[in-house]
This record gives structure tokens, sequence and C-alpha cells, in this order.
């Protein structure tokens, strides 16, 4: 079996979803060629844990066959009953000026919630080298202070979200690598010391994203994914990392592979140690 596919129902199973149709679409595309990228995601709060959250993606050399699939995709979501999506955002970055080749990984995703109106589905993109466009994306987020000094790599990642309620957004989420990380002129300059000084040597990479307001959401990619949940002190994040690790032992055993691991916590409740509201990401490509 297809790694990404085993991770699927793995997940499906250990988090207890039940079928409905938005997953059947998102089946069909993760199961069809050339689909090789699959993250699935854990939604924990004070309410519990929210499993129904996948993204699957296609890498450089399969974007254009991606870019096709992912429109079918939205075209059959827009047709479901309840369902209004607003493409607007998307249609106006995914053009004719946006260059295919600029785009390193594409990827769309399903947030399917109990209730149709608030489920979404986000497009992802991966750009490298592609200024026009990054601009373009600048100017449909909403205006953050200084976002510019964020930007110091080549590479810019964003994504569009379109509820089923019409309701639709744009995020961007700014790259810092260990050298970025290790800057500790950058880190003052973007207000980020005081708030990740104790993990500054235990990760790899950085995402940030902006909620409303300018708050910002940090992406934490850390070396030992272990020590990092048991810093947090979270029991119900223990309890589904916890499924990670039975997970990535049989894909360790079948396929030598291993997903990859991030974490997603607030700026406000990391500075009031006092974190409630995480988001558990682990991410597998079937290439060799």
């Amino acid at each position: 079996m297809n790694p990404i596919i085993r991770m699927y129902n793995f997940h499906k199973k250990e988090f207890g979803l039940e079928e409905n149709r938005f997953l059947r679409l998102f089946e069909t595309v993760l199961s069809t060629p050339p689909c090789s990228i699959l993250e699935c995601s854990v939604k924990i709060s004070p309410q519990g844990a929210h499993g129904a959250r996948f993204r699957l993606g296609y890498e450089q050399k399969d974007i254009q066959d991606g870019l096709h699939a992912i429109h079918d995709f939205l075209h059959k979501i827009a047709e479901c009953e309840d369902v209004s999506l607003n493409q607007d955002i998307l249609n106006q970055i995914v053009n004719n000026d946006l260059d295919v080749s600029k785009i390193i990984t594409l990827g769309v995703g399903l947030d399917h919630q109990k209730l149709t109106k608030d489920s979404k589905v986000k497009c992802y993109f991966l750009l490298k080298e592609c200024p026009e466009k990054i601009d373009q994306v600048l100017s449909l987020h909403p205006p953050l202070d200084n976002i510019r000094d964020y930007l110091i790599h080549e590479e810019f990642m964003f994504g569009i979200n379109m509820y089923f309620d019409g309701r639709t957004s744009l995020e961007i989420y700014p790259l810092l690598y260990n050298q970025a990380l290790n800057n500790a002129a950058l880190m003052v300059k973007l207000k980020l010391r005081g708030v990740i000084g104790e993990f500054i040597e235990k990760y790899n990479l950085l995402h940030i994203s902006f909620e409303d307001g300018g708050k910002r959401i940090l992406h934490f990619n850390p070396q030992s994914p272990t020590q990092f949940v048991r810093s947090v002190g979270n029991r119900q994040l223990n309890l589904s990392y916890s499924s990670v690790q039975i997970l990535n032992y049989l894909l360790n055993r079948s396929y030598h592979k291993e997903a990859v691991v991030v974490f997603s916590l607030r700026e406000d409740e990391i500075l009031s140690e006092d974190i409630q509201n995480i988001n558990l990401q682990y991410n597998l490509s079937s290439r060799a």
C-alpha cells in the first residue's frame, strides 16, 4: 500500500472520523497519481481534539497536473449541496501571470466541521523567485506592520481559505530557517527572541502566520518532537502525539519512512505560559 494512503487510513481510524461526501472527494484525489504528499492534522483546544483536517500536495515536476487535479476537486466541492465556494482570491492569483515553473510545491487542504458552513478548503503554494506574485499576495493580505522584515528568503508560502459559506481569506507563512533563527539581531527586530528563546537550539524551521489583528501563530519543526511535547505539557497533545509515534513506528518498519511533525502555538499563549490551543501536523511524502 502507498505509505500516504496507509497514513491517511491510520489517522481516520485513530481519530474516529466518519465517512462523508467531502472526505470521499478528498480521498479520490489523494489516491490518484501524481499526488505524493499528505499532511494529517489535529486541532487541540479546551473543547477537545478535532482530527478531520488533511492536506495533499504535489512536488515541482507534477505542478501542472496538480493544478488540474485541485481545480477539479474544488469544482466538485462547489457542486455539493449547501456549499457556496468563493474562489475570487484564488482566481486573481492563479492566472496567466503565474509562472508555474516558480511553484516548488502545491497543495489543497480540507477541514471538515460538523456544521457544513464552518468547513473549508485551503489552497497552498510555495513559490521561489517570484517577486511580482509575492507583491500581489501581500496586497490581498490584511495590512501588517513591517511585514517585509519577515521576507528574508527567496521561498514564499501562502494559503487561500475558502469556507463553505462563501467566506474567503488569505494567509501568508514567512519561513525562518536555522541560520535566521540564530541571528540575534534579526530575532530582536522581529520581536521573537523573548518568545522562542528557550527553543532556539531545538528546531530546524519556523513558519509564522497571522490571525486577525496581527496576532502571531508560530509553527515549530522541532529536532526532537517528543521533547517539544513534554515541554508544552498539554495532556491532549500528549495523547494525540502518542498516536503519531505509533504511526511512525509502523511507517519505519514497513517503508523506512517517518512523518515530519510540526506544532503550531499561539504567541500570546506561549508568553502567558498557558498553552491550550495547539495544532499538531504530521506530513509524509511517498517519493523515494
